[in-house]
């Protein structure tokens, strides 16, 4: 390889280590009553979570989540702590009183919508994602609303 190739490489090694890793967060357990509450993205999306496993949603369609197949209407479904079955198996499961990572069952004309919410920032945010490798995959951060 010529000189000016490895030290374009070089160069660009860094840009491309921040790249690979902009989705990649560590995740945070905590309890239930920690996620109960309303929470609010970046665009306008919203979640409010309540202690009874349900959730309501709106604004899911930014352009951060049209992957995700999601809808900007007004939404509702169950939520739940995934939870290991085996080895390398997980499944949601709502009577677990804790959790990392948050699955999604939405209800309605959002059934089509595919995400999950991993717990960040000490749990003072959540994640959406599609990938369980990368925690904020879909670049929407959820904070807590006051």
């Amino acid at each position: 390889m010529p000189r000016t190739a490895l030290r374009t490489l070089a160069a660009l090694a860094p840009f491309l280590l921040l790249t690979a890793c902009a989705g990649s967060q560590p995740t945070t357990k905590v309890t239930a009553d920690r996620i109960t509450g309303n929470w609010a993205g970046p665009h306008g999306e919203k979640f409010s979570f309540a202690a009874d496993r349900t959730f309501t949603a709106s604004g899911l369609d930014s352009k951060n989540l049209t992957s995700a197949m999601c809808t900007g209407k007004p939404t509702e479904g169950g939520w739940a702590f995934y939870v290991a079955e085996g080895k390398q198996t997980e499944i949601s499961d709502e009577s677990a009183k804790s959790g990392s990572w948050i699955g999604l069952s939405f209800h309605g004309a959002a059934e089509n919508c595919r995400i999950d919410l991993a717990v960040v920032d000490g749990g003072k945010a959540l994640c959406a994602t599609d990938d369980r490798d990368a925690p904020c995959g879909l670049d929407v951060k959820f904070t807590r609303e006051s």
